[in-house]
């Protein structure tokens, strides 16, 4: 999923890319990489097909790379877009799409790209792998936090020490859907952390707001213009 975004993010085209897997093993009998191969073809050709950006399609859904997630470790309807929804599915007949993604940008390739680090909260937690990471050469961090977006104090105050070295934190949840959102006062709430410098990362996953530090942080360190790149 990660590389379907990072392809969406990096392509300037509009014309239709499809990511395709399988769920099952290619020899078991009813394995799903022919199937999910075929419909791929099929939506490349399908007439309304461009402007979708980079998509994965499996199991005959259609999903924007932006959005789409895995939910479950085995089964074929594993992959889906939280509350955004599909983009479509490929039918016995034709393709149908009922929508597609506004929320689409593409940033330039950088040179090089950054590191960028990614922390999980969980109770009782100091904070010292942020701090870490700022100290051993991180470019950027993503914090996975609770909820709207929240951490312990100890965490919170690991946070404020890596901005104030001058490197960025996106906040991001755990929560499969939702946004991460700078809501909570107490120390370690969002609206604390957005305070201290943080950026948040809103519906993007842990894993993709990584994806788009990779690209925007090359452009900048600045809180609100990262902010920016996220609220797209």
């Amino acid at each position: 999923m990660d590389a379907v975004y990072f392809l969406d993010l990096t392509l300037r085209s509009d014309k239709p890319v499809v990511t395709i897997g399988a769920q099952r093993n290619a020899s078991e009998w009813d394995t799903d990489g022919p199937r999910n191969l075929l419909n791929a073809v099929r939506q490349v050709l399908a007439e309304d097909a461009k402007g979708k950006g980079v998509t994965l399609t499996m199991n005959h859904r259609i999903n924007a790379g932006r959005e789409v997630r895995k939910t479950h470790t085995s089964n074929v309807e594993t992959f889906n877009s939280g509350d955004a929804g599909f983009l479509g599915y490929v039918d016995e007949d034709r393709v149908v799409f009922s929508r597609q993604s506004l929320r689409r940008q593409t940033l330039p390739l950088p040179d090089r790209l950054p590191r960028v680090d990614m922390v999980a909260m969980y109770p009782g937690t100091d904070g010292s792998q942020v701090r870490q990471a700022a100290d051993g050469g991180a470019e950027a961090i993503v914090v996975e936090a609770l909820g709207w977006g929240n951490v312990n104090e100890a965490m919170h105050d690991a946070i404020k020490y890596a901005i104030d070295k001058g490197v960025p934190v996106i906040i991001a949840t755990k929560v499969y859907n939702g946004r991460a959102l700078p809501i909570y006062g107490s120390k370690g709430g969002g609206n604390m952390l957005e305070k201290a410098g943080a950026v948040f990362a809103g519906d993007l996953t842990p894993d993709k707001a990584r994806v788009l530090a990779l690209l925007a942080v090359p452009i900048t360190k600045d809180q609100k213009a990262l902010q920016a790149y996220y609220d797209r």
